[in-house]
């Protein structure tokens, strides 16, 4: 298919609308381009061979894609895993200790020319390597997921109109030439041109940063030399009122939006509380370390020069073979120490936790756009919840009509009883319904809602009347000539239409019941006469909305009125003043099965829900009771209109009396007749109080004026189908089914992602205080760390990378709901987790000691006589020998001696002190093996603890069963038996153990190892008897300063 205009022709049109805004460029330029060039509207429906009736053919989308683009702007390639390995080694201690390796490398082949001498330095440079892999590996894969959530949460319904009838299609679908269906809070999903009369108004502010509302008409209008009016509409605007029709004429990246140097990005809110805590514990431990190691280096070299220059080092001389390489192994001691007790794992662990419940929460029908409300919601305290759609079903059905001064139950029998009124209450009915609302006949012969469910059910009472909404629509087009919409309002609580009809301009009205007939000095009787309303028809008006309130129906009024001069002359107010009542609906909307159960849950984990609803006072009530908010026995301060709550908690400005407002919420659960600026206040208010406990406020919303409460709001929560774009732009997660119980849903993911981050930091912080005081203590007390840089490596690679995999990815389980939330200021580390902590280091710490410090060296295992040297035997002839030289190759060891009084370098194996071999000093022996059984049994005990411990670590709050539900994470079995397995290669695999400072251990051995790493497990059981409050907690609250820019997050989200 061929078009006679060019995407650039179209794009170009666009771009001078925007860029030229005064009237005589708007004359000099657009209109030369838009009139002349393009020949108007017409012309451009001509060029683009689209009827305004029929839009699209579906014949032809795929030609129009390909010939003017698709509605997709390109994202940038997404980076390529050797760009994230390089990333990810630009981190200082990597930095460093590549160099350390890379020094020690050359100094074991160049300068001490052993045979092996290259191997420490390839392994460090090795493990280096598969961390730096580890580390871009999960980038990658974070990124790749966060891509696809995005697409998601980018891929908007609009509706159209097709082949002459409207349809619903993804904006990803949208061609240049649809014809789309615009209402207050859409956001355009490409550049348009208005079609026919409307009453848009469109605000324009994230491409100007003004926040005027720009009114848009189909055609310039120029007056008293400004620019009144222009039919171009830009892409990521959004509807601010009115409703109206736009032919698409620019897609993707042709539009203005998608032409802009930089796209304008969302900005990520500010990071949660339990961020600002553990950053605060991160940046504490690494400091700390720092210094630790720096410490540790400085002793060993001073302890090295001091035995040296006073003769007490085997009286040897300076050889800088030896002793440069032994200055170098402290330098590298230091570093591994370093990366080890830095916990840059668990900025990982927190990263990996809220991918994988981003993930899973989308199968809850939770879209989540900001990361960090996923564990903010597990804070929550107080959910601010809309009623329609959430809390109920939104399957609105009207099940009871007064009209002609009677009740009905059947629609049909309007039809049949009132035949003089029965079209004007249909038509009054419908023409107050925006066209995007529409039915669709499914297959069974039930209707299925497009759109507002309120106007679907009123749509459905006019088919019912006899009178069917197609027909009247028909009569009644949305680009009728004289057509005025004034869309709903939540602060007017009504919407208005102004038609043409008979010569004359008729108003139609529907509205909450009570405010609209309140406006209604007339009303309509059942032979279509009018007369006026006596204080007896008042309160009979007055009982009837009661009487269908009471009984949990959502009320609404429809009115009308012929207008006594042309509409363009009179106000708002004026237009809708002066009414006469044709009808009082009752719609149910039943509340969901599933909701009275899911506000037990709230309730039982420390959650108080408050309703939020436009309902009237008395329908609000009634549904609260159904499902659980309030009880017969809540005083009257637990359900409060709009009108009575701000006047008891505002100013005559509108600011918040905070004094007033406390004696207000705490008991407050349903708040009726309210208006988004009541739900601004309520949550604003209660995040500001300082009544018992700091509160976490989330709240729910669907329509545009909501933003500014879901931005608010610690989380939130915006209504995946009836919500407007501009609320789901505004929140933290949107739920796609609309649905209460997804919002619990959210709050037990946000406790699991709470408390699978506690599972790491405690299994990670017992790793880091036995792995630093081992090295500490052993490199003080021998000299060297009892670890070798390669092992510790090692060690940070279990608990940094695959336990932030195996701990933090554990599944939400009911007994999360049973526990009240956490409070803003308690400590991360709780007093359980500390007592576990330090009585399962303490424990390590003790087996580790006796390991090195008590089992002695031997020469072999036979307990015989080595060339007339006495050999120690110790716990069953464990081969050792610190070090063993030669032995890792094949060739027998040195002898070790027993105490020689004259020989520093020599110790009592009685006392428990290592030994060494007469030549230890000697050059040729020096430094060439220290793969002995002794210390590898050292390392295999200490990382069977740590891969024991962490089953141990599934458990925070002294749960004694710590492998309930253990079966069910498969990440954390694979990865447990992983690294079972690979320990095992470390040590047996020849080459590899090499590698690592290992040797070959045997069967008993390995029993003896695995007994002892396992012991960690049934010591829990004894742990648990210790009392916990012998222990603090730590890691405690967020200094003021930080409370308040995380309270301030939201502030930011979206600007």
């Amino acid at each position: 298919m061929d078009f006679k205009l060019k995407s650039k022709d179209l794009s170009n049109l666009v771009r001078l609308t925007f860029d030229n805004t005064t009237v005589s460029d708007v004359e000099s330029y657009v209109l030369q381009e838009y009139e002349k060039k393009l020949g108007g509207l017409d012309g451009i429906l001509r060029s683009l061979k689209i009827e305004k009736e029929k839009g699209v053919n579906s014949n032809d989308v795929k030609d129009r894609a390909n010939f003017f683009g698709k509605n997709e702007v390109e994202q940038e390639p997404q980076e390529p895993l050797w760009k994230l390995m390089w990333e990810a080694l630009q981190d200082p201690t990597l930095i460093f200790l590549t160099c350390a390796a890379i020094l020690s490398l050359l100094i074991g082949v160049f300068v001490e020319q052993k045979p092996y001498g290259w191997l420490e330095g390839v392994a460090i440079l090795f493990a280096v390597v598969v961390v730096v892999t580890v580390g871009a590996v999960n980038d990658y894969q974070k990124e790749k997921q966060f891509r696809d959530l995005n697409a998601k949460k980018d891929d908007i319904d609009i509706t159209v109109i097709r082949d002459g009838q409207q349809t619903t299609i993804s904006t990803k679908q949208l061609v240049v030439g649809d014809i789309v269906l615009l209402s207050t809070g859409d956001i355009l999903p490409a550049d348009g041109i208005v079609l026919g009369r409307n009453d848009l108004a469109i605000n324009e502010k994230m491409l100007t940063g003004e926040t005027v509302m720009k009114k848009k008409s189909s055609s310039y209008i120029l007056e008293h030399g400004s620019v009144k009016s222009s039919p171009t509409l830009f892409a990521g605007t959004f509807v601010q009122e009115g409703e109206g029709r736009m032919l698409v004429v620019a897609v993707g990246a042709s539009t203005y939006q998608g032409t802009m140097e930089e796209k304008m990005k969302e900005a990520e809110g500010g990071r949660s509380i339990l961020q600002k805590k553990l950053d605060a514990m991160t940046d504490l431990i690494t400091t700390v370390s720092m210094w630790v190691s720096i410490a540790l280096v400085v002793i060993l070299c001073l302890r090295m020069f001091y035995a040296f220059y006073a003769g007490k080092c085997c009286f040897e001389k300076w050889d800088h073979k030896i002793h440069w390489s032994e200055l170098l192994g402290f330098i590298i001691t230091g570093i591994t120490i370093f990366v080890v007790a830095v916990p840059e794992g668990l900025p990982l662990a927190v990263t990996i936790a809220l991918a994988f419940s981003v993930k899973k929460m989308l199968k809850d029908q939770n879209l989540v756009r900001h990361l960090s409300a996923c564990e903010t919601m597990g804070g929550a305290t107080t959910i601010c919840s809309d009623k329609t759609g959430t809390l109920t079903t939104s399957r609105m059905t009207v099940v009871k009509a007064w009209c002609g001064n009677r009740v009905f139950s059947n629609m049909r029998d309007i039809g049949a009883q009132l035949p003089q009124i029965k079209e004007k209450f249909a038509t009054a009915a419908v023409v107050n319904t925006l066209f995007k609302t529409y039915l669709k006949k499914n297959t069974n012969g039930t209707w299925a809602y497009c759109g507002n469910d309120t106007e679907c059910s009123l749509l459905i009472m006019a088919n019912e009347i006899g009178h069917s909404y197609e027909s009247i629509r028909q009569k009644y087009p949305d680009e009728q000539i004289g057509r005025v919409c004034y869309t709903f309002s939540s602060d007017r609580k009504r919407m208005s239409t102004v038609v043409p009809q008979n010569g004359k301009e008729v108003l139609y009205c529907k509205g909450a019941a009570e405010i609209v007939s309140a406006l209604c000095p007339r009303i309509m009787t059942a032979d279509g006469s009018i007369k006026d309303i006596d204080v007896a028809m008042r309160n009979q008006i007055e009982q009837i909305i009661s009487d269908f309130a009471d009984e949990g129906l959502r009320t609404l009024c429809i009115a009308q009125r012929e207008l006594s001069k042309p509409s363009e002359q009179m106000s708002l107010p004026e237009l809708e003043a002066d009414l006469t009542l044709v009808g009082i609906v009752g719609i149910e909307d039943p509340l969901r099965d599933e909701v009275p159960g899911a506000i037990k849950d709230c309730q039982t984990a420390g959650i108080v829900v408050r309703m939020v609803t436009g309902d009237n006072i008395q329908t609000a009530r009634a549904i609260a009771k159904k499902c659980g908010i309030i009880t017969s026995e809540d005083g009257e301060g637990s359900v409060l209109d709009g009108k009575t709550f701000r006047d008891r908690v505002c100013d005559s400005d509108g600011n918040i009396i905070q004094s007033e407002f406390d004696k207000v919420w705490p008991p407050l659960r349903v708040l009726a007749r309210s208006t988004p600026l009541d739900k601004h206040v309520l949550v604003s208010g209660i995040q500001a109080s300082t009544v018992g406990i700091k509160q976490t406020v989330a709240v729910t919303g669907d329509g545009t004026n909501d933003a500014p409460a879901l931005k608010k709001a610690d989380v939130g929560f915006a209504m995946g189908i009836q919500g407007t774009d501009v609320a789901k732009n505004a929140s933290d997660v949107i739920i796609m089914d609309d649905n209460f119980v997804s919002i619990v849903a959210a709050v037990k993911w946000g406790r699991c992602v709470y408390d699978n981050i506690c599972k790491f930091l405690q299994f990670q912080l017992t790793v880091n205080i036995t792995a630093c005081s081992l090295a500490c203590v052993g490199a003080a007390i021998l000299t060297e760390s009892p670890l070798n840089a390669i092992q510790m490596l090692w060690v940070n690679l279990i608990m940094d990378s695959f336990a932030s995999l195996a701990l933090a990815t554990e599944d939400p389980t009911d007994e999360l709901l049973r526990r009240k939330p956490y409070p803003r200021d308690q400590a991360v580390l709780s007093q359980t987790m500390v007592r576990n902590m330090v009585l399962h280091a303490s424990w390590q710490l003790i087996v580790l000691s006796f390991l090195i410090f008590g089992m002695g060296d031997v020469c072999r295992g036979t307990g015989s006589v080595c060339e007339g040297e006495i050999l120690v035997d110790y716990f069953g002839n464990i081969r050792s020998g610190r070090p063993a030289a030669y032995d890792w190759n094949g060739v027998p060891g040195a002898c070790i001696p027993m105490y020689n009084s004259s020989d520093p370098s020599t110790f009592d194996a009685k006392t428990g002190k290592p030994l060494r071999p007469h030549d230890f000093c000697s050059g040729a022996h020096h430094g060439v093996s220290d793969h002995t059984q002794h210390y590898t049994m050292v390392f295999n005990v200490f990382v069977l603890m740590q891969i024991f411990n962490e089953i141990n670590s599934r458990k925070i709050h002294n749960e004694l069963n710590v492998f309930d539900g253990v079966f069910r994470n498969s990440f954390f079995l694979v990865i447990v038996i992983g690294t079972l397995i690979t320990q095992f290669a470390l040590i047996e695999v020849p080459g590899l153990n090499a590698a690592f400072g290992c040797t070959h251990l045997t069967r008993d051995q390995w029993i003896a190892c695995l007994l002892l790493g396992a012991s960690v497990i049934p010591l829990n059981v004894l742990f648990h008897m210790v009392p916990v409050s012998w222990f603090p907690a730590g890691g405690g609250g967020m200094p003021e300063d930080d409370e308040e820019e995380a309270e301030g997050k939201q502030k930011s989200k979206d600007e």
